[in-house]
């Protein structure tokens, strides 16, 4: 994260909000695109939503989405630790 803050303007189901944030431009607009993504995918279904649901079920998407993600560096993360082992282990026999 870098110190210095800025001001954006994101727009999320057609709604204009100013975002204040020490994240750089493209990712808070990456941000805003994929709450709106998702809000707009759960609202496209034929049931209707009301705000407080669309917005719980936006963040259960998204919170899912990013455990998916700690899962793969987690595995990844152990794969390499493995990998760093083994080498060590046969440099050492060597």
């Amino acid at each position: 994260m870098n110190s210095e803050t800025k001001h954006y303007k994101v727009v999320i189901l057609d709604k204009e909000y100013s975002i204040v944030s020490d994240e750089p431009e493209a990712h808070v607009m990456a941000a805003a695109a994929l709450v709106d993504e998702t809000m707009r995918a759960l609202t496209a279904e034929p049931q209707g939503v009301d705000l407080q649901k669309l917005l719980v079920l936006s963040a259960l998407q998204i919170a899912s989405k990013l455990l998916d993600r700690e899962q793969q560096i987690n595995v990844r993360q152990k794969r390499e630790d493995a990998l760093i082992e083994w080498t060590e282990d046969t440099l050492s026999s060597l």
